[in-house]
């Protein structure tokens, strides 16, 4: 962006050398978060588009240059409350573990700072690369299960056009030849986000028109989902007609890419008649508005101290949070009239932990109507709602049980049953950070973000006890005593 006099030439020199610093200031103090982000692109392969979004933008910005040499930089200071909303945002973000927050703060500081220290003549030229930025946030996983269940009835629907039998269930699709499953890798969901990015891109780079682009954004969206049901009724085609070597393993894989590949093509080819000229850049050069130099040196100063407060306030805040002491939590051997028998094997769920923590298990009672009391401290970095192993057990009920008294908490109540098997448990579950009992859940998980942002440990005991179903439905008034003893006791060590 140069200007028409000197002094325009000499600010906007100020202008891009605060924005470069600034930025380099805040990638190396979130470099962390930048790392995160990176990693999450390439860890499901849903968001590989993402490696593209910056170098795209950049080459988007370089494009707009004969537009940038007609405006002048023109600092907004007030802007900032902008940055330091986003710096709120990655900070209750790093305080609970929602990484969403996070990435969202760390790509959106760009055009916020492009707004900030350049003005609204320049972002105006800029909206589009601006905008585009956020696709590099990894957001959508959501739709994975929406996008099976449609990609299931898509391509049932095809299959009633053949003459093969077949019977949905959910995303199970039964045909004579075998049991198909619509998993989640074949919700379609990576085609679908990385079509819809590119669909956007390639509506702003060859349409002008509004109703143009917002034509093409939604063919882009809607082609795909269409694609991955055919995609699958191909499948079940080729199992059924070839046989299931050539519909699954790598051959099923080769498939699928060329497929979307040749739909990719043929969209972009089947958008091509409609698309308009580029627009023309100013024939003329605007006049050019200097301002003070020593507004540019403001702003960047301003802009380092808003960006830099929220990584200061957590790296202090969990220092001081992580030094708290973690002493061993301890259990007595009687509760509820129940005397501990930690001798015997227990064949129940256990309780996985991220990492080691202070933990003590025991078992109270004999044999089937025994119940299992586990009491572990756990750090703020560590998921208070992992009570049992997802792998090995399935919950099939769940609710709440609340005891009696102003101040008893109300524990979380889960029936599991093993996987590939028919034994279940009774687990009621329950969490305590400071003085407050609650339930394992998005409140335990705020609570505990601010405890951290407060510099207080966020230290969190989880309380759990576990039965056999069956004893628990005979006999529920056990799991009531046994639950408000272990309060009691976890009270009295904590006094």
């Amino acid at each position: 962006m140069s200007g028409t006099t000197a002094a325009g030439a000499s600010v906007n020199r100020a202008v891009h050398a605060g924005f470069v610093l600034t930025m380099a200031v805040y990638v190396a103090a979130f470099a962390s978060t930048y790392a995160s982000l990176v990693a999450t692109w390439g860890r499901t392969g849903t968001f590989e588009y993402a490696y593209l979004i910056f170098p795209v933008c950049a080459v988007l910005v370089w494009g707009r240059r004969a537009w940038l040499a007609r405006v002048a930089a023109e600092p907004r200071p007030r802007a900032l409350v902008l940055a330091l909303g986003l710096g709120g945002l990655w900070l209750v973000g790093a305080a609970s573990r929602i990484n969403l927050f996070q990435h969202v703060a760390v790509v959106a500081i760009w055009p916020v700072l492009i707004y900030v220290f350049y003005g609204r003549a320049v972002a105006r030229v800029l909206a589009f690369p601006m905008g585009y930025v956020l696709f590099a946030i990894p957001f959508g996983n959501f739709m994975v299960e929406p996008l099976q269940t449609v990609t299931a009835h898509l391509s049932v629907f095809a299959l009633g056009f053949t003459d093969v039998p077949v019977f949905m269930s959910g995303h199970m699709i039964d045909t004579p030849v075998s049991a198909w499953h619509v998993a989640e890798a074949c919700s379609g969901i990576k085609f679908f986000v990385a079509t819809t990015a590119f669909g956007v891109l390639y509506a702003y780079l060859f349409y002008q028109s509004l109703h143009r682009r917002l034509i093409f954004i939604a063919a882009s969206m809607i082609v795909p989902i269409i694609a991955n049901g055919l995609r699958v009724f191909f499948t079940i085609l080729i199992g059924e007609y070839f046989g299931l070597e050539y519909a699954t393993g790598t051959d099923h894989a080769i498939f699928g890419w060329q497929f979307f590949g040749t739909v990719l093509v043929l969209l972009f080819l089947a958008g091509w008649p409609w698309h308009e000229p580029p627009p023309r850049p100013p024939a003329a050069a605007a006049a050019d508005r200097p301002v003070a130099g020593r507004r540019a040196i403001v702003v960047t100063a301003l802009a380092m101290v808003v960006i830099i407060v929220p990584a200061v306030w957590f790296g202090v805040a969990s220092a001081m949070a992580h030094a708290a002491d973690r002493t061993a939590p301890t259990l007595p051997q009687t509760l509820a009239g129940k005397k501990a028998n930690d001798t015997g094997p227990w064949d129940g769920p256990g309780m996985p932990l991220a990492s080691e923590r202070p933990h003590v298990s025991r078992v109270y009672g004999e044999s089937q109507g025994a119940i299992r009391v586990d009491y572990v401290r756990l750090a703020p970095d560590d998921a208070a709602d992992r009570v049992h192993d997802e792998q090995r057990w399935q919950v099939l009920r769940q609710g709440s049980a609340a005891l009696k008294g102003d101040a008893a908490p109300t524990f979380r109540r889960l029936e599991l049953q093993r996987r590939n098997a028919s034994q279940r448990w009774e687990i009621w579950s329950v969490a305590r950070i400071g003085d407050r009992w609650l339930n394992p859940g998005p409140m335990l998980r705020a609570w505990q973000a601010l405890y951290m942002l407060f510099g207080q440990s966020g230290d969190v005991a989880v309380l759990r006890l576990a039965q056999a179903s069956a004893a628990a439905a005979d006999d529920d008034a056990a799991l009531v005593d046994m639950a408000r003893a272990a309060v009691e006791a976890v009270e009295r060590e904590r006094s």
